[in-house]
């Protein structure tokens, strides 16, 4: 009896924090609605310390941090949002609204054919969501295989035939696109700028020139770290070190 009361008390213990986050969100989007800003985002950052990933969370403390014109960690969340749903329109209307308090205006390299693919299509999706339609697209494989099998007529033979075949190129398809975006997002780390202006240097080291100057809420590429330097690219193709306080990883 003394250890069905403890399993009890432990699942009971475990419901309460999985339903936590839950009423927490529910609470901070009371709060949001009412214009209690501060008090929304300590709460959604309550929610966030609990490692509970949410693109609306983001989405959210986004909205948040733009309402109070705190461009960095404006971007920097709705970034994050992206990251969990590239397609969410919402996010994307509003990033784009963001990057317009950026100081920094940075021309980007033009975008060659297979570059433009992968932004429009590979990276439309996240690779997570490329892999369920691969498993999806594999059911309707073997769906369509016994059909073939159990049919008698040479016209619905061939039929599921080629749409099996179809299928499987379909599935191929997915799978590779699956692995390019997941490749694509563990080789090109990117981050934002926190800092007010921070300097980037030609070397990592608190002595070397100067190489150019950026300011809060530009999204860079983390190439490469050094101690607490961190090797960065823009999207013209300048590359330089800074200091890694500047920054924020997404």
């Amino acid at each position: 009896m003394r250890i069905l009361v403890l399993l009890v008390l432990s699942l009971n213990g475990m419901l309460g924090m999985a339903q936590n986050p839950d009423s927490l969100f529910v609470e901070a989007n009371e709060m949001y609605r009412q214009e209690r800003y501060n008090e929304a985002l300590k709460t959604y950052q309550e929610i966030e310390a609990l490692d509970q990933e949410s693109w609306a969370l983001y989405y959210n403390m986004g909205n948040i941090h733009y309402k109070m014109n705190q461009v960095a960690p404006a971007i920097y969340y709705y970034e994050k949002a992206l990251k969990l749903r590239p397609d969410q329109q919402d996010v994307l209307f509003n990033l784009e609204f963001a990057n317009q308090m950026v100081l920094d205006n940075i021309e980007p390299l033009p975008r060659n054919l297979g570059q433009r693919f992968m932004d429009a299509v590979i990276l439309r999706l996240t690779y997570e969501t490329w892999a369920k339609i691969a498993v999806g697209l594999a059911f309707l494989f073997a769906l369509l295989f016994l059909m073939y099998h159990f049919s008698y007529s040479t016209g619905k033979k061939r039929f599921y035939f080629i749409t099996s075949i179809i299928t499987v190129v379909l599935v191929t398809t997915s799978v590779f696109f699956a692995f390019r975006n997941q490749l694509y997002i563990k080789s090109n780390k990117e981050a934002i700028i926190f800092a007010a202006e921070a300097e980037v240097m030609n070397a990592p080291t608190t002595t070397s020139e100067t190489y150019f100057e950026l300011h809060e809420g530009t999204k860079v590429t983390v190439l490469e770290s050094l101690d607490n330097w961190k090797k960065i690219r823009i999207a013209d193709g300048k590359i330089g070190w800074i200091d890694e306080k500047h920054l924020k990883e997404i």
